[in-house]
């Protein structure tokens, strides 16, 4: 056997091991060409179009959208909540204290929950509902003293004030109400990431009082009006900056016993003690006055879009 022949034979030997592999690779090459065209279907592709479509997303608010926001704030109290002359305000064995009593609220810590619906770009309507906690103090002005025994004179000169006569407790409460949002600059199109806003509804307001003064908490018929602005960071997220004004009107009912003491057997009623015909006179006190209440509330919250 000549070496011409054998070198052919190994030749054709190797052709024929190789062309399957190569055949192998070409396939290879043509699969992943194949993947990167559009319309697919492969996982990859999706993923692409998902990512160009957030990469065009136009900053708008549009119809039909469903709204979450939760939001803190303060609401400034520092108003009166409740105020009654000449009533008690201290009582041991010795003797009765009244006066002039005024309770005033601080600033109160507001957290807010709304949901929405937007009807349009330039309206939309939320239900909100909000609690707030704050501290109060009170004032004790024109004090008198009478010793706890029959017939006994008002002391001529005004008792000096304990540390402790005047109560400084704690005041809490919540608010719920339907309001409208106007988007004024949305009237042709709700396009733009900054959104200012008017707001306004009806509601409700609750005030619970820590006071010997009182027994249960006071609802009010409340309404709320002011103005904010909305930031779209992205086609879900939002920030809000809110400014509202809550006005109502507040009305206690008198709690039936100022205090209990001596373990229960010694029950002093809440009475006051007004100037007429002369004298002062002892009676139980059936009424508070109403009191008008104007807070301002500021707020800031993130908004979900859905």
């Amino acid at each position: 056997m000549s070496h011409k022949f054998v070198v052919a034979l190994l030749l054709m030997a190797l052709v024929l091991v190789c062309l399957p592999a190569l055949a192998q690779d070409s396939g290879q090459k043509e699969d992943k060409t194949f993947k990167l065209l559009r319309g697919s279907g492969s996982a990859e592709s999706e993923l692409e179009l998902d990512q160009e479509a957030e990469e065009i997303w136009e900053p708008a608010l549009e119809s039909g959208s469903i709204e979450v926001s939760f939001s803190l704030g303060f609401l400034s109290m520092n108003k009166t909540i409740l105020a009654h002359d000449q009533i008690i305000y201290k009582y041991n064995q010795e003797a009765t204290y009244w006066g002039d009593m005024e309770i005033t609220g601080k600033s109160a810590f507001n957290p807010a929950l709304r949901l929405g619906y937007t009807l349009t770009p330039w309206i939309s309507v939320e239900a909100v509902g909000g609690l707030f906690f704050a501290d109060y103090t009170s004032s004790l002005t024109n004090r008198h003293r009478r010793p706890n025994e029959a017939n006994a004179p008002v002391d001529f000169d005004e008792p000096a004030l304990g540390e402790f006569d005047a109560e400084a407790r704690s005041l809490a409460g919540g608010n719920a109400s339907v309001n409208a949002v106007f988007y004024p600059l949305n009237l042709k199109g709700g396009e733009g990431r900054m959104h200012p806003f008017l707001t306004g509804g009806l509601g409700r307001m609750w005030y619970t009082l820590n006071s010997n003064y009182v027994d249960e908490g006071a609802g009010s018929n409340d309404l709320s009006y002011g103005g904010g602005f909305r930031y779209l960071f992205d086609k879900n997220i939002s920030l809000r900056l809110e400014f509202i004004f809550h006005s109502n009107t507040v009305q206690f009912t008198p709690a039936e016993y100022f205090t209990v003491l001596d373990a229960g057997t010694t029950q002093v009623p809440l009475n006051e003690y007004p100037f007429e015909d002369g004298r002062y006179v002892e009676r139980v006190v059936t009424e508070f006055q109403s009191e008008s209440i104007t807070t301002f509330n500021w707020s800031i919250g993130v908004q979900g879009t859905f």
